[in-house]
């Protein structure tokens, strides 16, 4: 039987998790050759188009592999560069063009003219059932969660009910032979995770949480009749992984970054989490949180196991905007409680902060400031500027409120705004009350101003505090165009946070 050549494409994420764990799927499938290229990497804050010589490396690839089928894992931002890539892999071979993902699993109806196929939900068992019928001949009009072009119409497959036994995938692999990575004008071998301190892991799939700016709200509608949408894997599988890339030659793993929406939350697996991890692997680690599932019993079996920082959003100072237009449960009360107990365990915080919001009053970010001075420092936070997905509660629900044009959440606006304005950065203009509050939330949690000055500023009425609030305001812009954002500025304020802490840090998960 000859083998079919399948390429999977991770645009612009290293650490793409389903292709990591699709490759070795596929390697198991009869008649299957499959490769992976990596075209790019970014973080939240950092984003480049690709050069042409970045295309042409990938053109020549594609040439000289011969695919059969080539599948693009596709987010939101990147719909336009997949189009182009999709464009290539037509020009330089013969293969069907798949697409899946994110964006295609929540905007199919957008997509579907772009390429052959798409995944529609969950990508594993598909992809194997569409390697085997190439392999065998077959035809792969009939397998779920696949959309197919046919003679003109579009054959929509039922999906496939949602993988439980998460234990049994494979684990996302490493340094494979058959890995690609395309960047800075040039293709490599190597795989760059190797290189790693921090080891990220994702021990669970699915968010309790349907929070109207978050994708999880709109994929937990379109899972409802297919099973459970959060689902953990079993601890004896999280501590096997990590044991087998400890393993691995020449690692410098030195922590562990638990990626979930929510780490551990049932009382026996956390149990068992706790006796193993610190027995086993010993290794300072960082978990994600919704403040709503922490309590004392749970951090206190968190910090016993070794967690030293730990990530959760409050993304406003506001109660109604957190409950009534981010539809995110918990008041600042409880934060602030929250994060004092944390705090007395020795647990680092990093909270995740929107700004831009059109929600947003000026006296709603009085309260945000006056709820930041309450929190225990050195403050720690991801200040992002708030993003329109498409097909979001919260894109739509500002549509219907003329806040934003329709335009402004299509994709090919989206590519030029998400990639290059993930933080938030000050701004001079427009020079309002609502824009200075903002701009001194910037300073806040970078640190840079005193909260008694901030405090006189923002709450006094005399001439001079009124004199300090345009200070500050002048200051914040002057040090976000000095220090620039994105990715100098957070090394720059990792680096003063690794000074009074000797501990290693690792970078914040990227959003979408």
């Amino acid at each position: 039987m000859n083998k079919n050549v399948i390429i999977l494409v991770a645009l612009y994420r290293y650490r793409n998790f389903p292709v990591r764990i699709m490759h070795p799927l596929l390697k198991n499938v009869d008649g299957a050759e499959p490769y992976v290229i990596f075209f790019k990497n970014c973080d939240t804050n950092e984003f480049n188009f690709p050069t042409e010589r970045e295309e042409g490396l990938f053109a020549k690839l594609i040439a000289e592999l011969s695919p059969r089928l080539v599948g693009f894992s596709v987010l939101s931002p990147y719909v336009p560069i997949a189009r182009r890539l999709t464009r290539i892999v037509k020009d330089n071979s013969s293969s069907l063009v798949i697409w899946g993902g994110a964006h295609p699993t929540i905007s199919p109806e957008s997509c579907i003219n772009e390429a052959d196929m798409l995944c529609v939900g969950e990508g594993e068992g598909a992809i194997i059932d569409l390697a085997k019928r190439l392999a065998d001949g077959e035809s792969c009009r009939a397998i779920n969660n696949l959309w197919v072009k046919n003679n003109g119409y579009v054959i929509k497959n039922p999906m496939r009910s949602l993988i439980q036994d998460l234990d049994s995938m494979p684990f996302p692999s490493y340094g494979d032979k058959s890995y690609y990575f395309i960047d800075s004008n040039r293709i490599a071998k190597d795989d760059p995770l190797l290189l790693d301190n921090s080891f990220w892991v994702q021990a669970s799939r699915g968010c309790p949480y349907s929070c109207s700016y978050c994708i999880s709200g709109l994929l937990q509608g379109l899972f409802k009749d297919i099973g459970p949408y959060t689902r953990r894997r079993s601890v004896n599988s999280v501590i096997k992984e990590i044991k087998e890339n400890l393993r691995l030659p020449g690692n410098r793993i030195d922590n562990v970054f638990f990626i979930d929406e929510v780490f551990g939350s049932e009382e026996s697996w956390l149990n068992e989490f706790e006796i193993r991890y610190k027995k086993e692997i010993k290794l300072p680690f960082y978990a994600a949180y919704n403040p709503q599932i922490l309590n004392p019993a749970i951090l206190g079996k968190l910090a016993g196991a070794g967690l030293y920082r730990i990530n959760f959003g409050i993304q406003t100072g506001s109660d109604f905007i957190r409950n009534k237009i981010f539809r995110r449960p918990g008041i600042n009360s409880e934060i602030i409680d929250l994060a004092k107990e944390i705090d007395s365990h020795g647990i680092k915080i990093e909270y995740d902060l929107i700004m831009d919001n059109p929600y947003d009053t000026a006296q709603s970010l009085k309260g945000t400031i006056e709820f930041l001075l309450k929190l225990p420092g050195p403050l720690r936070f991801n200040l992002y500027s708030l993003q329109y997905f498409p097909n979001y509660a919260l894109t739509k629900k500002a549509i219907e409120d003329g806040y934003i044009a329709p335009k402004e959440a299509e994709v090919d606006t989206l590519i030029g705004k998400t990639t290059k304005s993930w933080s938030y950065a000050p701004k001079l203009w427009p020079y309002t009350e609502k824009q200075i509050l903002q701009n001194i939330i910037w300073l806040m949690v970078w640190n840079c101003a005193k909260p008694d000055i901030v405090k006189f500023s923002v709450f006094g009425n005399s001439s001079k505090s009124k004199l300090c609030l345009n200070y500050l305001n002048l200051k914040s812009v002057v040090l976000g165009k000095m220090l620039g954002m994105g990715r100098f500025v957070r090394k720059n304020y990792r680096a003063t946070f690794r000074k009074k802490d000797s501990r290693k840090r690792q970078p914040s998960a990227a959003i979408c």
